[in-house]
Formats: C-alpha cells, sequence, structure tokens
C-alpha cells in the first residue's frame, strides 16, 4: 500500500514538471526571431521576429545574449516592447545598437567591417508576452527600454504638487513679512495686508520699506 501511495506520487510529480516545462517551451517558441540586423555605423539594430501563435501579438518581454564569434557571453539586455505582430507574421522592431560607440557589426551584417574589425553574435530569449501594460517596478535604463513605465507620470505629477506646495507657502510668506513690517513701522498690520490682498503683497513690502516708520498706527 506504501508503495502504491509513493508511486502515485512520483507519477503526479513527473506530470508537474512536465506541464511546467510544456508552458515554459511554450512562452519561449511563441515569438522567435527571424533575422537581426547592426552594421558598424548603426546607431540602432533591427530585429525580425515571428508570431507563432494564433493569437495577436501585443506586448514583448525579451532578453538578447550578445556573444563573440566563439559563443563567449559578452553581454546581455532586456526590453520590454509594445507591438503589433498578426498571429504567424514577422514583424521589425529597433533596439539600441549593441557597441555602437565601438563600431561593433552583427556578424551576418552585409555591410564591410568598421575600423575596429569586431563582430558579434546574439541570442533571443522571450520572457513573456500579451502581459498587462502596467510595469511600474519594470527598470527604465538609458537605452529606454520599458516604454510601458507609468511612474514617470506619477513622479511628474508629484512634483508639480510640491512645486504648488512651495508657492502657496511662499506666497503665505509674504502676506506674513506684510504684517511684520507694518508692525514694526508703527503702522496697521491688518490694513496693510488687506491692501495686499487687494494689490500685491511684494509691492506693499517695496512700500513699506519706502515710507519707513510712522509716528502712530495708519
Amino acid at each position: 500500500m506504501e508503495m502504491k501511495r509513493v508511486t502515485l506520487f512520483l507519477m503526479g510529480l513527473v506530470c508537474v514538471l512536465f506541464c511546467a516545462a510544456a508552458e515554459k517551451n511554450g512562452v519561449a517558441d511563441a515569438v522567435t526571431m527571424v533575422s537581426y540586423e547592426q552594421s558598424w555605423s548603426d546607431s540602432e539594430g533591427t530585429l525580425a521576429l515571428k508570431n507563432n501563435t494564433d493569437e495577436e501579438i501585443h506586448n514583448l518581454h525579451f532578453m538578447i545574449v550578445y556573444t563573440d564569434m566563439s559563443g563567449t557571453q559578452l553581454d546581455y539586455e532586456e526590453f520590454w516592447r509594445s507591438v503589433n505582430i498578426a498571429p504567424g507574421k514577422t514583424k521589425k522592431i529597433d533596439i539600441p545598437a549593441y557597441e555602437y560607440d565601438r563600431c561593433y557589426s552583427y556578424y551576418k551584417s552585409e555591410e564591410a567591417l568598421g575600423a575596429s574589425g569586431k563582430r558579434f553574435k546574439i541570442e533571443f530569449e522571450l520572457k513573456d508576452y500579451n502581459f498587462e501594460e502596467v510595469m511600474e517596478s519594470v527598470p527604465n535604463d538609458n537605452n529606454g527600454v520599458s516604454p510601458f513605465s507609468h511612474s514617470s507620470g506619477k513622479g511628474a505629477a508629484l512634483i508639480m504638487l510640491v512645486i504648488l506646495v512651495f508657492v502657496a507657502l511662499a506666497w503665505v510668506g509674504l502676506y506674513v513679512c506684510v504684517a511684520v513690517m507694518a508692525k514694526e513701522r508703527n503702522r496697521s498690520a491688518a490694513v496693510w495686508v488687506l491692501l495686499s490682498i487687494i494689490a500685491s503683497p511684494i509691492l506693499m513690502i517695496i512700500i513699506l520699506f519706502v515710507i519707513g516708520k510712522g509716528n502712530r498706527y495708519d
């Protein structure tokens, strides 16, 4: 009886692992790279990606692994792109060129090598597709690989709110300054604050500074 339970458990574990592997392979094969183009003088590389599913692809998260001609890894980058690839179709998208400043070129590029003569290969790895466009946790590096980030809009709104609060406090501070100056010059703080509201606190500060102290309150 115990042996039977162990056997059933092992069979169930094998099924789970098989399903997980099949799902992983399904994601990896959903979009594949058809070609890549980058000559030594290009500031951008161009990927041709094929949609192998029966649904339209909208969003992509993928990794590009860069290797030398012997297959040794040089670098890698993750990218997030908003695209529209019809089922079974191929579409080209641009990504920042690898080592543009050092004149690297993709080994299949037809253009002649630059002065450096450095070639490289790439490996395309699909991470996810058709995910929700809520990518606030996605890193946004200098290559601008995160087109879905909404954190920049929220950050701008926060900065604007801070600026408005600062301006409001500064404006209130001007009225306080008018009241203090009026009191120090033996003048009615209430009257001068009222004049500041009607006209301008800055103007009242200038007038109080010019007229100096009075013998009694206005």
